[in-house]
């Protein structure tokens, strides 16, 4: 299971239910977003959206569980990433620079 797998999944939700505009708003391809759906379904052995044909028509009762989980991941993933950030600049400002010439 990777970020980038729970990022595309979330997109979708987040553009109406749609892949391509999901494709549109991750700068990617439908196929690929299409792709790493069906990846993240076979993985964790259940169906998050509900499809007729291939259309995406609503979100699974799993679905909305799995999406609530990986929002919280990745802004936890977000929230860490900002505050480390914010953490090596802090530490930059008051490490001592040494400069030898030769």
């Amino acid at each position: 299971m990777k970020l980038q797998q729970m990022r595309f999944v979330v997109a979708i939700a987040d553009n109406q239910l749609n892949v391509s505009n999901a494709a549109k708003a991750l700068y990617t391809s439908q196929p690929g977003v299409s792709r790493q759906l069906r990846l993240m379904e076979e993985e964790l052995d259940l169906v998050i959206y509900k499809r007729k044909g291939k259309q995406i028509t609503g979100i699974t009762v799993q679905g909305e569980y799995v999406l609530a989980g990986f929002r919280e991941i990745l802004n936890k993933v977000g929230e860490i990433k900002s505050i480390t950030k914010s953490m090596i600049l802090q530490q930059e400002k008051f490490e001592p620079q040494y400069a030898i010439a030769v």
